[in-house]
C-alpha cells in the first residue's frame, strides 16, 4: 500500500461505491464531482504505528494524505478507510477549512453516516494488539517493588517517575545499548 491513490484503494478495499454514493447523497452534483476528484487524488501512506488504525492529515486547509496501517484485519481496514474519508469530506466541505481541528463532531458524524459506517471514535484491532505486545519492550523497573515498565519507546528523559502502585517507589529507567534497538 505503498503511496497509492485514495480511489485505487477504495476501488480495492471495495468500499469507492460507498464512498461516492454518500458524498452524491450530502452534496449538489458539481460540489460532490469536485469533492469525489480531489479526495481520489489524495495520496494513501503506510503507517507503521500500532496504536493508531488511520489518520488523515492535513495543514491548515490543504489536504496531505490519509495514512492507513495495513496489518489490521481487512473488514476493519475498508471501516478504517471510510472514517478518515469522512474526516477528508468534513474538513474540506467547512466553512474555515484553514482554521478546521479534525474531530468526531455533527458533522464528521453525518458523513460517517452516509457513507455506512457506524459514527464511533476508534476501532479495535486484534492483529495490530497482538503486534503490538510483540513490539514492547523493558523501558524501566520500581526500585521498590520490581515492578518492570514495558514500552515501545523509553521513558522521556529529566523526569521523575513514580510508581503509585506500590507506595510512590521510584521508577529508574534501564539503560538500552543503541546498537540493539530499532
Amino acid at each position: 500500500m505503498l503511496s497509492r491513490s485514495v480511489r485505487s484503494i477504495a476501488v480495492e478495499l471495495g468500499v469507492w461505491e460507498a464512498f461516492s454514493a454518500g458524498v452524491a447523497n450530502c452534496l449538489d452534483l458539481v460540489q460532490a464531482v469536485a469533492l469525489l476528484e480531489r479526495v481520489g487524488n489524495l495520496p494513501v501512506k503506510t503507517s507503521h504505528a500500532v496504536g493508531l488504525l488511520g489518520s488523515y492529515v492535513h495543514r491548515g486547509g490543504e489536504p496531505l494524505c490519509i495514512r492507513l496501517q495495513p496489518r489490521q484485519e481487512p473488514e476493519l481496514l475498508r471501516t478504517t478507510l471510510l472514517h478518515e474519508l469522512a474526516h477528508a469530506c468534513e474538513h474540506l466541505t467547512a466553512p474555515q477549512p484553514h482554521r478546521h481541528r479534525c474531530s468526531h463532531g455533527p458533522s464528521w458524524r453525518a458523513w460517517a453516516l452516509a457513507f455506512g459506517i457506524a459514527p464511533q471514535r476508534s476501532g479495535k484491532s486484534f492483529a495490530l494488539n497482538n503486534l503490538r505486545q510483540e513490539r514492547l519492550k523493558p523501558v524501566a523497573v520500581c526500585e521498590r517493588c520490581g515492578c518492570v515498565f514495558q514500552r515501545l519507546r523509553r521513558l522521556p528523559a529529566r523526569r521523575n517517575w513514580v510508581h503509585p502502585e506500590c507506595g510512590n517507589g521510584r521508577v529508574v529507567s534501564l539503560s538500552v545499548d543503541k546498537r540493539s534497538r530499532k
